[in-house]
């Protein structure tokens, strides 16, 4: 891990309304959320837990094993209606993280919820936020003097380490640990420049190398040791040192979600379909019936598939590990 030092960091208190939505004996092969809710984000917590981020609404909901559906509006007296939580993460403790405009939140497993924004950030941040391996989180932001990786600990002491981004606007979209406890980050800019993919080291050293796109999602470890990350047509793969390359394969566009998965392979989402890239670069493509805009999975050991957000249709999609 990064150890760092810092300053203690500082919260608010925001308050969630909770109701139970649905509740099923058997999880269900489809998952219904509010129609206007474009679910972008998922992450799945060690009791089974799915959490979904609602985007347009600014609700978290948590969908327990069984299928049982809550809503968490996230709310206090300076973000009235909501907090618009933006990503998510899950804590080693079952703490749920999760991004929201200037700040990052915490729900601890009492339903507590706090709110923290140290250092302080401008307009547009934080972006993307990653948990390590000692209950503490990592994630993006901009403050007024340039873009930082933020740590909080599991005591909620902050510190960071200065990026040397694109000036132009970007967003870091993507953050993983890698081989020697890098951590490794994607930026996409704000307008045609080129995305950037780089990692910052427990001395606080950062390298950055540019992409063939701008438009850069998820990075996660491999299997075979090199760090892989989605691009808008292709998958990317980047080695310890630094040397990319690029995997396409015909209809696949629009590729969102990323996770190292079973069969030693990288799994994904395209607009419609459930992706597979093995460290090769072989990629099969399975459409997933009714599908209209996917965005992100998340892998279910204990089921053996995939949770996928089909963030136009507002829901989630069961599909069973394919052969």
């Amino acid at each position: 891990m990064l150890t760092l030092a810092g300053c203690t960091g500082t919260h608010r208190t925001a308050v969630p309304e909770t109701s139970a939505t649905s509740a099923t004996s058997r999880p269900p092969r489809t998952i219904e959320l509010p129609g206007n809710s474009w679910p972008r984000e998922l992450a799945m917590a060690p009791d089974g837990t799915l959490w979904v981020v609602e985007s347009s609404i600014g609700f978290l909901a948590s969908i327990s094993p069984s299928g049982r559906v809550t809503q968490h509006h996230l709310t206090d007296a300076l973000h009235a209606p909501s907090l618009d939580p933006g990503y998510l993460t899950i804590a080693s403790d079952g703490s749920v993280w999760f991004s929201c405009a200037l700040d990052i939140g915490r729900i601890t497993p009492d339903g507590t919820v706090r709110l923290f924004h140290d250092p302080p950030l401008v307009y547009g941040s934080p972006d993307t936020i990653t948990a390590g391996s000692d209950g503490s989180v990592w994630y993006g932001g901009t403050t007024a003097d340039g873009w930082r990786l933020v740590h909080v600990t599991a005591k909620l002491v902050t510190s960071h380490i200065s990026v040397p981004l694109h000036q132009f606007g970007p967003h870091i979209t993507g953050l993983a640990f890698g081989p020697g406890e890098r951590l490794w980050f994607t930026s996409s800019p704000i307008g045609n420049e080129r995305g950037e993919v780089g990692y910052a080291d427990s001395h606080g050293h950062t390298r950055i190398w540019t992409t063939d796109d701008p438009f850069l999602g998820p990075i996660v470890p491999g299997p075979d040791g090199a760090l892989w990350f989605a691009e808008r047509a292709a998958i990317g793969r980047i080695t310890p040192s630094g040397s990319i390359s690029y995997h396409r394969a015909p209809k696949m566009k629009y590729t969102g979600g990323l996770v190292s998965g079973p069969g030693n392979a990288l799994w994904f989402t395209t607009s419609t379909s459930l992706g597979r890239i093995t460290t090769t670069g072989t990629i099969t493509l399975w459409p997933i019936p009714g599908a209209r805009e996917l965005t992100d999975l998340v892998y279910d050991a204990h089921r053996h598939g995939f949770w996928v957000a089909d963030a136009e249709a507002a829901v989630l999609r069961w599909a069973p590990l394919p052969p």
